[in-house]
């Protein structure tokens, strides 16, 4: 993949690009920066960038050209890159997100939320294994559960319930350690119990007594540890 920085604060810039190598490592074809949007916009001029971390303030300037340049001309192949804001702006998120931008990122960010928008980007993307399976055990028989169709999973013991997006149980003979291993990056620990795949995720709450609990689009209240709390709370990037 291409990935390009635009980016003007040089301690920043040097962080993007540190974290970008660490995190994509040997998928990275191509990692460039620039601090102005007329270089950014001869560099997507030049190259079919993949991915573009923008910041919105570049030396006075506004990051969101480069992205209202990108709207106007949707038809053109040379200009397809995915954004991800990186902006202390936050106030601009909504904006952003008009334009279709696969993340919001505020600043100062953590490691932690940076990488979670690059996971955000990576199942943005039609790779190979976006249909990837798992396989289950069911009636004595070898079957196939598509790995996207689950909604979170719970421990049983020594072993891990499938819960999936349609209401389906399954159970592996993998303990839930071993699960989240050969897991995609998007199932995330909430609790000692429970993995939740994170692309379904659509609320953090807290409530009565002081518990924890994420609901997704098709579960609700699965608990989330008090120690896990603050780590799921700066994942998704909330105050």
């Amino acid at each position: 993949m291409k990935l390009l920085i635009v980016e003007d604060e040089p301690l920043i810039a040097q962080r993007l690009l540190r974290e970008a190598r660490h995190f994509f490592g040997t998928k990275l074809n191509q990692l460039d920066h620039c601090d102005d949007i007329d270089e950014a916009l001869a560099l997507l001029a030049a190259t079919n960038f993949d991915l573009l971390l923008l910041d919105l303030n570049l030396l006075g300037d506004d990051g969101f050209k480069i992205l209202q340049l990108k709207h106007m001309a949707s038809n053109d192949n040379a200009i397809s890159f995915q954004a991800i804001i990186i902006s202390a702006h936050t106030e601009r998120a909504v904006t952003a997100f008009g334009f279709g931008v696969i993340d919001f990122v505020p600043k100062p960010f953590s490691q932690e939320r940076l990488f979670l928008a690059f996971q955000r980007f990576e199942q943005a993307q039609p790779p190979e294994n976006k249909n990837a399976s798992l396989v289950i055990k069911k009636m004595g028989n070898m079957e196939l559960l598509t790995i996207a169709d689950i909604d979170f999973l719970q421990a049983d013991g020594h072993y891990s319930k499938i819960i999936c997006c349609d209401g389906q149980q399954h159970f592996h003979e993998k303990s839930l350690e071993n699960m989240q291993q050969i897991l995609p990056d998007n199932f995330v620990r909430i609790h000692r119990s429970y993995v939740v795949n994170m692309q379904h995720f659509k609320r953090l709450a807290i409530n009565a007594g002081g518990k924890y609990s994420i609901d997704t689009k098709f579960s609700k209240e699965i608990p989330v540890s008090r120690s896990m709390y603050p780590k799921i709370k700066e994942l998704l990037g909330a105050s």
